[in-house]
């Protein structure tokens, strides 16, 4: 691979898009490379060899634009490449945007959405101004859905603003009721407490109450047994005859 003055015109070229010297660039491949712009596939081996492209030693157009200035190449962008090339043939169709000074990216913006492109001076300056205005009324379009969005959002927050400060209100009257029955339960439970204490003395009391009542009982029980056993002996008393007390107290008195 060797430079090329070719290859120093076509890169001199290449930093002139925006003055519309981009021409320049393309006019060199039409007429010196027109195989280039052809709709058909790639170029052939034979077109490539024969072309300054071969003679500059790259096997394709593809290599010659990757290649860096300082082996005698570009140093471009395939994908650039492309876009001029799609530009020149809008260009090459109507030959008035020439005088235009109007840069690939441009001409390539305007294809997209002028459908079919204007054939003329005069009807592409028309479709530019109806483009102008469409764009104003969508920006004007857009402005007036932002402002519309804007106000909804700021009604949207004002709601949530106001919901937002009757949920603090209802947590914190939730959380003073929550203490209210909190100061309930420790009063419930001091009192459950002290009735519960008093239920143990209680049934400690009741406890000494039935041991009391058992021994009470018992003591009956004995009373009972002594007073049945006297009128036992009362009653055989009363039953004896008067020679039966003489010898009941003899006999007592013996013994």
């Amino acid at each position: 691979m060797k430079n090329t003055q070719f290859a120093e015109d076509l890169r001199e070229a290449l930093g002139a898009e925006s003055a519309g010297k981009w021409l320049e660039f393309m006019d060199r491949i039409q007429s010196s490379l027109e195989f280039l712009l052809g709709a058909a596939g790639r170029p052939t081996k034979e077109q490539i060899d024969s072309s300054v492209i071969g003679t500059a030693g790259f096997e394709s157009w593809t290599q010659m634009i990757e290649t860096s200035p300082v082996w005698g190449g570009l140093g471009w962008s395939v994908d650039s490449w492309k876009s001029w090339k799609r530009a020149y043939a809008v260009v090459q169709k109507n030959l008035y945007l020439r005088e235009m000074s109007l840069t690939a990216s441009e001409i390539n913006t305007l294809s997209r959405e002028f459908k079919p492109f204007p054939a003329s001076l005069e009807a592409f300056e028309a479709a530019k101004a109806a483009r102008s205005d469409r764009i104003e009324a969508n920006r004007g379009n857009s402005i007036a859905a932002l402002k519309s969005q804007l106000t909804a959002a700021q009604s949207q927050v004002s709601t949530l603003t106001a919901k937002s400060k009757d949920l603090q209100t209802g947590i914190e009257d939730a959380h003073t009721c929550w203490k209210d029955e909190q100061k309930k339960n420790e009063a419930l439970n001091n009192h459950f407490q002290q009735v519960l204490g008093k239920l143990e003395t209680a049934k400690t009391r009741v406890s000494e109450l039935e041991k009391a009542a058992k021994t009470a009982d018992k003591g009956i029980q004995q009373k009972d047994a002594t007073i049945t056993k006297q009128k036992q002996q009362l009653q055989r008393y009363s039953e004896m005859t008067w020679m039966d007390h003489l010898k009941a107290i003899f006999a007592n008195k013996g013994a």
